[in-house]
């Protein structure tokens, strides 16, 4: 293991002590030379300085705490209690970039011996990333970690959890719940705002008492007063027209009667009669319906080994659509799937992860990945079942350990 107390002294330091080693060498020769044990004290109080100086190292570094994934490591001793070990981590740090670092231990526990995708708490150096520490007073012991996994539910206490835990959907809060168990208010049918009329409810209506009629009479302040009947007013006479406009003389045309009131016994126009008056006539196509904000979903996988990626998701189905460098887009119909290389990424967390492609015929699809050379961790099976549907899912991994299911929406009057 690297030891972050052994920082190496700077060139600076050792000339700087060995120009104070000489004086003092001359000074102690000099003190001597005059009998003079002062100056003799003084040369070696000079020495010493000039040895510290040279020799006694810095003060402590500043270190932070994080994870360290454990990449490989090597075979644990068989007959000792403790053993050397080579570990190949991937730190990760806050404030400091992600970095593999091969580091060796001297004596680790037995029964704390890493495995492959552990994550070990580490003390690295901020200035300095090659001076790591691990924290083995901090790890668990084997059975320490079976305790704890022990006291997890069910669902999670196999060490390689069931993947159908991870795409299981719960009902919703108002599935179970009865169609009289709603409360609502049992108020009207909120008109219709194309509606420029409004009908009015029949328990809604007024009775209208007419107290005037017109032509009849007029009540004044508690006396009937009838109306006036009087000759025509005077009139102004004709201006005269001029020559161009008396040569044509217009056609009489009879008075045209237009009824004001509705005629009685016809029924007020539909929304759609009103619709298609506005608006036209509607068409065959059906009204295209209100754009949702989220248009597709999307997925980014961080990888190791970009071509491998890209090897293995082609024959799940996808298609390249653009590269650049250490990325690469893949295409399934409206499903957009990134791969981004990170080299030294640190084993995926199945419990994080997990991608589902839906497919038509789920067993077809099973049959022909697995005669391509996918190996599934189970074949196709319902991993969830609603009121209405159900789901059916075959699970497998990507080379980088990304959780991968084929999943299919069935009905239960299909299954």
């Amino acid at each position: 293991m690297a030891n972050g107390g052994n920082r190496p002294i700077a060139p600076v330091r050792k000339l700087i002590g060995a120009v104070l080693g000489t004086l003092a060498t001359f000074v102690i020769l000099f003190g001597l030379g005059m009998t003079s044990w002062a100056i003799v004290a003084l040369g070696f109080a000079l020495l010493v300085l000039a040895i510290a100086l040279a020799t006694v190292r810095g003060g402590g570094r500043t270190w932070v705490v994080g994870l360290g994934h454990v990449h490989s490591a090597s075979e644990p001793p068989t007959q000792y209690a403790f053993g050397r070990c080579e570990l190949q981590l991937v730190i990760d740090a806050p404030g400091l970039p992600p970095r593999s670092k091969k580091i060796i231990e001297p004596r680790v526990p037995v029964a704390k011996w890493p495995s492959l995708g552990q994550a070990l708490p580490v003390r690295v150096a901020l200035d300095d990333q090659r001076h790591v520490r691990v924290l083995w007073d901090e790890v668990p012991t084997h059975a320490e970690t079976a305790a704890a996994v022990a006291d997890l539910p069910p669902e999670y206490a196999d060490p390689d959890p069931v993947d159908e835990v991870l795409i299981g959907q719960e009902a919703p809060p108002w599935a179970d719940r009865a169609p009289e168990d709603d409360f609502r208010d049992d108020f009207p049918p909120a008109p219709d705002p194309l509606l420029d009329d409004l009908t009015v409810l029949p328990e809604e209506r007024e009775p209208v008492v007419l107290h005037q009629r017109p032509g009849g009479g007029v009540v004044l302040e508690g006396q009937l007063v009838e109306p006036t009947v009087g000759g025509p007013l005077p009139r102004r006479a004709p201006a005269p027209r001029p020559p161009a406009e008396e040569r044509f003389d217009t056609v009489p045309v009879d008075p045209i009667d237009v009824p004001l009131d509705e005629p009685p016994g016809e029924a007020p126009p539909t929304p759609e009669e009103l619709d298609e008056a506005i608006f036209g006539p509607a068409g065959d196509d059906e009204p295209a319906e209100v754009a949702s904000p989220i248009s597709g979903v999307g997925i980014t996988l961080l990888v190791t080994d970009l071509d491998r990626s890209l090897a293995f998701y082609r024959d799940l189905g996808f298609d390249e659509l653009d590269r650049g460098e250490g990325n690469a887009v893949l295409a399934s119909g409206p499903t957009r799937l990134v791969l981004r290389r990170v080299t030294g990424a640190a084993p995926i967390s199945r419990r994080l992860v997990h991608v589902n492609l839906e497919v038509d015929d789920i067993q077809a699809a099973y049959e022909r990945l697995r005669g391509s050379g996918v190996r599934f961790t189970y074949a196709p099976r319902v991993v969830n079942r609603g009121t209405k549907l159900e789901v059916w899912a075959a699970a497998f991994r990507d080379p980088d350990g990304h959780g991968v299911a084929l999943t299919q929406w069935r009905t239960l009057a299909d299954a």
